[in-house]
């Protein structure tokens, strides 16, 4: 029982710590400036000044095929722009660019450019992280209101979505794949996102009109649209991915499904300790183990800053190594990058780095690849998502190693999460 009750108490101080933390290294510099969100400050507008666009809720739309558009919440203060996705705020600044405006999304390699006009703004979105690609990109200010993004006629003829649904990407085809699709529904207005073996599509919101769901996404990185219709108890479905991809989804109300635990789909496949050397964001090399990460409990991350569920990792990371750096927690990020330029994958890192102002090591250890990251570690089986992470003991000994990461867009599977990985931690430093 005294077990126990110290176990409470532990815990109970690990998410005081946790929620205080994340409030403020949530707001970056520049949202910490400017931003009224998550726990930031937010500056009195002085009337006497001029901003750049209009003020208040805009509603953004992204053109990704013909009579198709991802629709996005955004919210202007000032010159800074905070795009809404459920309860997720991210900020950045509006700039004068030449005869039109720029918006550089942080972490990730994405910007808009666009003018006004007489409708509200119209431009492009770039995503400089992929090869010749834009979206035409409209935005006016928002009259109906933050939660109805798809502007749908408000009725009490709707079905409910709400709860867990067994879900199937690409059903009969190669490319199969099992997600649970989890939503929480009031009245029209639908937030959630769809959980696969590996990750997650992060923070949906979106609407239900009739017999229909619509949810959609845009993170700076990546911009969703799921469409679906409920007949008979089956939801059958479409999800866009930008311009490029698209496939069939399908789900059924099952609240007891469940997935492969992450621990349980990476191995261990050869016996000697982990070795490796690689640059630092310095350019240096550096080499584990070395004397730094003597007796100490260390993380390894394997990730990229182009990957959307790595940058919520490494939110998480920056958290706990605050928390335990002093009772002997390390963490070494291995990057895998874009750029084929070494110095352009180092200036990506540093972004991510200095966003979450992250005190533990980064290294550039290849390209944005399954292969090139199993090339780097042949000790492990395979690596089969970004991001897959490897806990060391004080011995330097592998102890555990999951695939993949549930981010907070997942509610109770990330508090989950959060908490298998605590009492990890805490029973490896104890060792």
């Amino acid at each position: 029982m005294a077990i126990a009750k110290s176990w409470v108490v532990i815990m109970s101080k690990f998410y005081l710590l946790f929620f205080c933390l994340l409030l403020v290294l949530s707001c970056s510099e520049e949202e910490q400036t400017h931003a009224h969100f998550n726990g930031c400050e937010k500056l009195n507008p002085d009337k006497h000044d001029h901003f750049l666009i209009g003020q208040g809720q805009w509603i953004g739309q992204l053109d990704i095929k013909k009579n198709k558009k991802i629709p996005f919440n955004f919210e202007v203060i000032q010159d800074s722009v905070f795009i809404i996705n459920s309860e997720e705020r991210i900020g950045a600044i509006i700039n004068n660019y030449g005869d039109s405006m720029l918006i550089k999304m942080p972490v990730f390699d994405s910007e808009f450019h666009f003018t006004k006009t007489t409708n509200g703004l119209a431009g492009y979105w770039y995503n400089n992280a992929k090869k010749n690609y834009k979206l035409p990109f409209t935005a006016r200010l928002n009259k109906a209101g933050i939660k109805n993004r798809f502007g749908i006629s408000q009725n009490t003829n709707y079905k409910i979505f709400d709860g867990e649904w067994e879900t199937t990407f690409s059903q009969g085809s190669d490319e199969e794949y099992k997600a649970i699709a989890a939503f929480d529904q009031d009245q029209q207005y639908v937030t959630g996102t769809f959980i696969t073996q590996t990750g997650d599509y992060r923070f949906l919101q979106g609407n239900i009109s009739n017999d229909s769901i619509l949810l959609s996404c845009f993170d700076g990185a990546h911009a969703f649209l799921f469409e679906g219709r409920l007949v008979d108890g089956v939801i059958n479905g479409q999800f866009y991915s930008g311009s490029r991809w698209n496939e069939p989804w399908v789900s059924s109300k099952n609240e007891l499904f469940t997935l492969a635990n992450p621990f349980s789909l990476t191995n261990q496949v050869k016996e000697e300790k982990l070795e490796f050397m690689f640059p630092g964001v310095d350019g240096k090399n550096v080499s584990y183990p070395n004397k730094r990460y003597d007796n100490k409990v260390v993380i390894i991350q394997v990730l990229g800053s182009w990957c959307p569920n790595c940058v919520d990792e490494t939110r998480f990371f920056t958290i706990l190594h605050n928390l335990y750096q002093h009772r002997g927690l390390e963490i070494i990020g291995l990057a895998f990058e874009v750029p084929e330029e070494l110095s352009d994958k180092i200036a990506r890192v540093k972004d991510l780095k200095s966003h979450f102002h992250s005190r533990y090591e980064f290294l550039i250890a290849g390209g944005a690849s399954k292969t090139e990251a199993q090339k780097a570690l042949p000790i492990l089986s395979d690596v089969s998502s970004f991001p897959t992470t490897i806990f060391i003991d004080k011995k330097g000994e592998i102890r555990k190693i999951h695939t993949g990461f549930y981010g907070p867009g997942t509610g109770t599977h990330y508090t989950k999460y959060v908490s298998e990985v605590s009492v990890l931690i805490e029973g490896l430093l104890s060792e």
